[in-house]
């Protein structure tokens, strides 16, 4: 299975696209805490699991 480098979403009033073709970020269905989420996050080479605050616009993929 792929996931696209879709980048994110800026959180403030533009909402513009940004790292798209570079970098992707994809929430996980498991909350850090209060205010943010777990999400895969890879570039060219690199993977890795870390967390950010919800108010960001991550991709979402459903997979099993």
């Amino acid at each position: 299975m792929e996931f696209p480098a879709v980048g994110w979403r800026n959180y403030d009033s533009s909402g513009t696209l940004q790292y798209a073709g570079q970098y992707g970020y994809y929430w996980s269905s498991v909350t850090y805490d209060s205010i943010r989420a777990y999400n895969l996050t890879f570039s060219s080479g690199d993977v890795y699991v870390d967390w950010g605050g919800k108010q960001f616009g991550r991709s979402v993929r459903c997979v099993r």
